[in-house]
């Protein structure tokens, strides 16, 4: 018995210096934080294009003749729209800063929701 194991604790630790996790790649530390702000700033950018939209002249001329199902269905098209527009138009070290930074999330989003907004309402109406 002792022999067996003189022999298996060696060969189990020599197996264990040929593990290796990406915890200790920089680069992967970098990308999940990257992921992690893409998956914040989709749900911030969900939340705000629901506000912005909300308060376009347009959108609440063009509502009115709406049932609310129809408002929804058109709604979450839109903000859909926006959500995978809005975080191409970010730098990766913005995505990292909206994962790290609360306030700096909501300037980000703001910005991004302005500018990709306006072309999903057109995409959506066509």
């Amino acid at each position: 018995m002792k022999k067996t194991a003189a022999f298996i604790v060696p060969f189990i630790l020599a197996l264990t210096g040929c593990v290796t996790t990406d915890s200790m790649d920089p680069t992967a530390a970098g990308s999940t934080t990257q992921q992690l702000g893409t998956v914040a700033m989709k749900i911030a950018i969900n939340a705000k294009c629901t506000t912005e939209l909300e308060n376009l002249p347009a959108w609440k001329t063009a509502t009115r003749v709406m049932t609310a199902e129809q408002k929804s269905n058109v709604q979450s098209q839109i903000c859909g729209c926006v959500s995978e527009k809005a975080p191409q138009s970010v730098t990766a070290v913005d995505l990292a800063t909206v994962a790290l930074d609360p306030q700096a999330r909501a300037a980000i989003v703001s910005n991004a929701v302005t500018k990709t907004i306006n072309a999903c309402v057109a995409e959506a109406i066509r």
